[in-house]
């Protein structure tokens, strides 16, 4: 989200300016069979729920769910279709599958999402799940798809049901006179985007300050990686990857984290409970990923997202209303159909910050409209990385504004490691109480990391601006409507390449 921010120049004790705003891998998504020590039989599934018929199993575990208060902010099933779930990618097919194969192909792709959403309720339920398993479920799952969604009457109203509700508030948007809003908010984003292009104008040399700097690698040496030209693709498109595929992907494309460091709030680490409100373990230098697809043409392409955490955004004056408990920055990594780097982007977990980073030759959309929020694409195109090495993300200290994408093997600093974690476990922290809980709320956020600006911010419709929140829920921009995971969002910046639109594929999935 781009929008007027304190923007530190330096990171250094240097001045910073104020721009106030005006307006690995998804084998592990399958380990459901955590077992958390008992607590209370409140929200408990009924007694025997593994011997449930398949008709009601879904609605039962949904109840169990609500009632212990252990939801984790995912998107939810279909209505009326608890064995399925779509995100914003796989709804994008909504209409388009319309071949009897194809069809059958997405459902599954719907089945198997859901199963990642059920896996980490299960997990958080613990003993109070009562007998259900995944296994279970998954067998429930293909029986009702197979009964229910048969005929083209069921397609057609299954195409209907798949939709992802986007994360801007109607109500608080006319509340807020959101179209006399507009202009305001608009001089807030070009200010702020103005700051950013000035501070990536500055040489290199002039960032450096007496602040030293930590260079966070990859634990886990890269080996070989999948040729995803060779990958075969299912009758969407989609390329079939497996888990150790996906698992060398990570382990090739994860970035070094440079950064600035003023205080312990610049220290990455593992989220983790403490109480009532989650904060982060230094001692458990951990970087989430997860992996996902996005398109870009007629093509579907794989794409790397990782997210690392800092305990605090500490503040920079007396009343800082952006400052707050827990911070962090996402890194995504968009590959080309050969598996090459195509372009990256970057946001806080809050969905702020939206920057672009091109790695091969793309045009940008002329974004020059009132309703609109331009795109920040503040270096440019990448230069070619010598032999294909890792980039290194120059990160300022205490804001964590990303200052600076660089070759790794040319920077200097403290070398330190972190490991890869699975992002679902995110979903499934150990809490004080003996059991597991999501770090993130129903509502996707995270519950104390709620920021000042939101008191003015409200009226782009955005919930709780500046507070954290877990994929799929970051809306990306104050002036129009715009998600992190928009199935379409590469084509929303930036022009189709001819090179991607290939007529090989059916005209309905293009």
């Amino acid at each position: 989200m781009s929008v007027q921010r304190q923007h530190c120049q330096g990171g250094n004790g240097r001045s910073c300016r104020r721009y106030a705003a005006a307006g690995l891998v998804a084998a592990t998504l399958l380990l459901a069979a955590v077992c958390a020590a008992p607590r209370t039989d409140v929200g408990a599934v009924p007694a025997g729920a593994g011997a449930l018929p398949c008709a009601t199993v879904f609605e039962a575990l949904d109840r169990a769910v609500v009632e212990a208060g252990v939801q984790g902010g995912d998107v939810r099933a279909v209505p009326g279709l608890p064995y399925l779930t779509a995100d914003r990618f796989l709804a994008s097919f909504a209409g388009a599958a319309t071949d009897a194969d194809a069809f059958d192909v997405w459902v599954e792709h719907l089945r198997r999402r859901n199963l990642q959403r059920r896996a980490a309720e299960l997990a958080r339920l613990g003993p109070r799940a009562d007998g259900l398993s995944l296994a279970r479920l998954d067998g429930c799952g293909r029986r009702r798809a197979a009964a229910e969604l048969g005929d083209a009457a069921a397609r057609r109203r299954l195409w209907a049901a798949v939709r992802v509700p986007d994360e801007y508030a109607r109500v608080a948007r006319i509340a807020g006179f959101y179209p006399f809003a507009v202009p305001f908010l608009r001089l807030g984003i070009g200010d702020y985007q103005r700051g950013v292009a000035a501070d990536y104008a500055r040489p290199l040399a002039d960032l450096d300050g007496p602040a030293r700097r930590i260079a966070w690698g990859p634990a886990a040496a890269s080996g070989p990686v999948p040729a995803l030209a060779a990958v075969p693709r299912d009758r969407l498109g989609i390329p079939q990857l497996d888990a150790a595929q996906w698992a060398a992907l990570a382990r090739a494309h994860a970035p070094v984290w440079w950064v600035e460091q003023g205080g312990p709030y610049d220290l990455p680490g593992a989220p983790t409970w403490a109480g009532a409100r989650p904060t982060v373990d230094p001692a458990r230098p951990d970087v989430y990923v997860h992996h996902d697809f996005t398109r870009f043409g007629a093509q579907v392409l794989p794409v790397l997202v990782y997210t690392i955490w800092f305990a605090e955004r500490p503040p920079q004056t007396a009343h800082d209303p952006y400052a707050g408990a827990l911070d962090g920055l996402v890194w995504r990594v968009v590959l080309d159909p050969q598996g090459r780097p195509l372009l990256y982007d970057s946001i806080h977990p809050c969905g702020c910050f939206h920057y672009w980073y091109p790695a091969q030759p793309l045009t940008r959309r002329d974004a020059d409209s009132l309703w609109r929020e331009p795109a920040l694409v503040p270096q440019g195109q990448l230069p070619p990385n010598p032999a294909g090495g890792r980039w290194a993300l120059r990160v300022a200290s205490a804001t964590h504004q990303l200052r600076r994408v660089l070759p790794a093997d040319g920077i200097d600093g403290e070398r330190r490691d972190y490991r890869l974690r699975p992002y679902a476990e995110l979903t499934r922290l150990p809490d004080p109480r003996g059991g597991l809980r999501s770090l993130f709320g129903r509502d996707g956020l995270v519950a104390g990391s709620e920021r000042g600006e939101r008191w003015w911010l409200w009226v782009s419709g955005v919930p709780e601006p500046g507070a954290m929140r877990r994929r799929g829920r970051q809306a990306t921009a104050f002036v129009g409507r715009q998600h992190f995971d928009d199935a379409r969002v590469l084509e929303q910046v930036f022009e189709v390449p001819e090179a991607f639109r290939d007529p090989a594929l059916p005209a309905q999935l293009r």
